[in-house]
């Protein structure tokens, strides 16, 4: 049995096959716990959705019990890795195991009050967005059409509740590490693009650690292309340069990585490296690349603890900012 061409298929189309109320059909189609629903009846419901391919309409249940239980994550602007992915498939399943829904939204360009109209227009529960794509109007826009605001942030925003990365300990930990194998001239790749802001608090934190130790730092500018890599192994190379570099993380150490070995250098005798995100990329590379690990699931544990704990609150208070970022675990390879 098919519903009428061109129509989306509804509840009544499910009683109609399955011979039951449209009641009925909600209480199976939502599993609710305490409805005594026979498993004949169960099954026979659940029949009727397979076949004709029904699915609830998540905006109109929102509108019905005044709250949905979605909660939408615009992707960043920054290029997704095995590490955010895995993130992301974790967070979607501790979301599901407390009844939310995660859904992600592909345009990664929108941003402000126009952002917040696109986003409030799904009327999801809560939006779980990186701060570069908010403002303060934006977040008030989403607010008052009753969606909470979890921003992704690199430090407290007063207007918002936050999650704060704190980047600037990724480059620490890295210091840390080449401190203490001999290093005292260490450098910083710091990406152009997107990821320069990220880029310049991990940088910052690299400095702050080596300056601390009476150590010398400095940074240097990459894109991520072949001939950037090749003038960033050369500014590395030059005489009196440094003998190791923190390369932001294990994409661009692998750039570095192969324009240093065009140049002729040993890894790690005449310069170490360590990234950052432990990729697999790093264990492909010869010498094999030192890395900080970040734990994606710790993280994603973090996030949905935060948004369960905003959604639950009886009204709205002072912004909570949390800090998400376990400390990076260093994974030492052959090239530090």
């Amino acid at each position: 049995m098919n519903s009428a061409a061109g129509r989306a298929p509804t509840s009544a189309d499910v009683a109609r096959l399955a011979r039951v109320s449209r009641s009925t059909v909600s209480l199976v189609v939502n599993d609710v716990p305490t409805a005594r629903i026979p498993e004949a009846t169960r099954e026979r419901v659940l029949a009727a959705v397979r076949e004709l391919g029904y699915a609830p309409d998540v905006s109109a249940r929102r509108l019905r019990a005044g709250s949905s239980r979605l909660v939408l994550m615009p992707l960043p602007r920054i290029p997704l890795n095995p590490a955010i992915d895995t993130m992301i498939e974790h967070l979607s399943e501790k979301l599901r195991e407390s009844g939310l829904t995660l859904l992600v939204h592909g345009d990664r360009t929108a941003t402000g009050t126009a952002a917040a109209r696109t986003w409030a227009e799904l009327r999801p529960a809560a939006v779980l967005v990186t701060a570069d794509r908010c403002t303060k109007s934006s977040v008030a826009l989403l607010r008052r059409a009753g969606t909470e605001v979890l921003m992704i942030s690199e430090r407290p925003v007063p207007w918002a509740d936050a999650l704060v990365f704190d980047q600037e300990r990724v480059g620490a930990e890295a210091a840390a590490h080449l401190l203490a194998v001999g290093h005292r001239h260490l450098a910083a790749i710091v990406p152009s693009g997107p990821l320069q802001s990220m880029g310049r608090d991990r940088a910052e934190g690299l400095r702050n650690a080596v300056h601390a130790a009476g150590a010398r730092s400095e940074e240097i500018i990459m894109e991520a292309t072949h001939d950037s890599a090749a003038a960033a192994a050369a500014a590395v190379r030059r005489p009196g340069g440094p003998t190791a570099v923190f390369t932001y993380n294990d994409e661009y150490g692998a750039l570095l990585h192969r324009a240093l070995d065009d140049l002729g250098a040993v890894m790690p005798d005449d310069v170490a490296l360590v990234g950052a995100d432990n990729l697999p990329i790093a264990t492909f590379l010869r010498p094999a690349l030192s890395s900080l690990a970040l734990n994606p699931l710790e993280i994603a544990d973090h996030v949905c603890t935060a948004i369960r704990s905003m959604l639950e609150r009886s009204a709205h208070t002072e912004p909570v900012v949390a800090g998400v970022l376990a400390t990076p675990l260093l994974i030492r390879r052959e090239t530090s």
